[in-house]
Parts: structure tokens; sequence; C-alpha cells
């Protein structure tokens, strides 16, 4: 099927309605924040598909997540929910990784000290289970699969880009696994939402702004200066 993502392959993102194309994409957020349930359908359903690829993760194994913005505190709120709490959050930024230790990450690692992977060696006790990389850079996906003990996983989701080398025979004698994800299903969705309803998810921050300011904001992000998610409203 060929992927028909508004604001990607279709134009529509800033739109004030939305025409559904079937009943089966409508899923109740009835006693969720619409704010709240806007983030869902977008980072929440993007970092439970990634924790998803993840699973089972063992109670005693680290995970990294690569990334303390809005993706990044939400796969923390995601880890969390399915129960684990051995996580280490990696970011440059010492206000996102604030953020992060008050979202419930045990660790925090500077991706921009050049002991990074000692860091995260040091916090682990060796190596890491598995690293969600919400960044997508070469830098953090080199991060996260050094760190990676044998059998080890690296789940690719931020686009960032770049290029990084790979050893074939080191991949082969780690047994590692390196898989991207991008967003997930409706089925997954409605998981999220239910978690949501359950109480099982903590809201991440959330500021809203009026679509005027859109502009701003998307410069804001790229800048890094957004902790958590911003919700235009009309």
């Amino acid at each position: 099927m060929t992927p028909r993502f508004i604001g990607i392959q279709r134009p529509g993102g800033y739109a004030d309605h939305l025409l559904i194309p079937h009943p089966r994409y409508l899923i109740d957020a009835t006693g969720v924040d619409p704010a709240w349930a806007a983030t869902l359908s977008c980072s929440g359903l993007t970092t439970y598909a990634a924790v998803s690829k993840l699973r089972p993760i063992p109670p005693d194994e680290w995970v990294a997540v690569m990334g303390a913005g809005g993706l990044g505190l939400m796969a923390i709120e995601m880890l969390k929910a399915s129960g684990h709490q051995r996580i280490v959050s990696v970011d440059v930024d010492a206000a996102k990784l604030d953020a992060a230790r008050a979202a419930g990450a045990a660790a925090a690692v500077d991706g921009r000290d050049p002991q990074a992977a000692a860091a995260l060696k040091q916090v682990s006790g060796g190596t890491i289970y598995g690293a969600i990389d919400l960044v997508g850079a070469a830098s953090t996906a080199t991060l996260g699969l050094g760190a990676l003990r044998k059998g080890g996983r690296l789940i690719l989701v931020g686009l960032f880009g770049g290029e990084i080398p790979l050893s074939l025979v080191s991949l082969i004698q780690r047994a590692v696994t390196i898989q991207g994800s991008y967003v997930g299903t409706v089925a997954e969705l409605k998981e999220v939402v239910g978690l949501a309803r359950a109480g099982k998810l903590k809201r991440i921050p959330i500021e809203k702004r009026p679509l005027s300011e859109v502009s701003r904001t998307l410069e804001q992000l790229k800048a890094g200066s957004v902790i958590g998610r911003v919700v235009a409203q009309i």
C-alpha cells in the first residue's frame, strides 16, 4: 500500500479540518485531554511501537533512550508503562536530561561527553540490552550500537540522517539486531490510548500555542529548545 501520511506524502498537516477516509481510523479518546491525545497519536504511537520491538525486556537489563525531547520523554513513559525501570537517557542538553530524570529515567548521560560510552558502561555495569535512537544521527547510532551486549537490539527511529560503518563480522559474532521503526499501526494506537485512559501514562510537558506561532515553534524545534511537545490550537 502506498503511504499517504498527512503532511508528508499528502498536504494538509496544518489544516483545521480533516476528512477521515474510513471509520476504522477513529479512536475513542474520551476522558483524555485533547492536547494530550494529539501527542499520543504521534510521539506516543511512535515510541510505543519502538519499545514493542524490544520486548520482552528482562527487568534487570538497561535500555538507553537516545534523545530526551518529546519523543524521548514519551519513550520513558512507554518503558515505565511496560514495567521497566532501568532506563538511561542520553542527550546533549542539560535541561532535557533534567526533564528525563523527572520523567523517571534512572540515569542520564551527556552525549557530548567524549567519555559518553564509558559513562553508559558505568551506568549499566557493562553493556545494555537495547537502545532506542530517537535522534537517528551517526553519533547516536554509533554510541547505542557500541553499548549493546551480545544479542542486544538497536531500534532506529529518528530521521536526522547519516551513515555508520558496520563490521559484518562483529554484527554476526555479537548477534545484535538493528531495526528501523516508523510510527505504528492503528491497533497500536488503540493500545496507547487505552494506556492513557487507564492512567498508566504520565502526561509529558505540553505547551499549547495558536496556529499563528507554527513557524516560531518549528524554529525552536530545529534549535532543540523545546522540552516536551507543542500543540497548535485552532
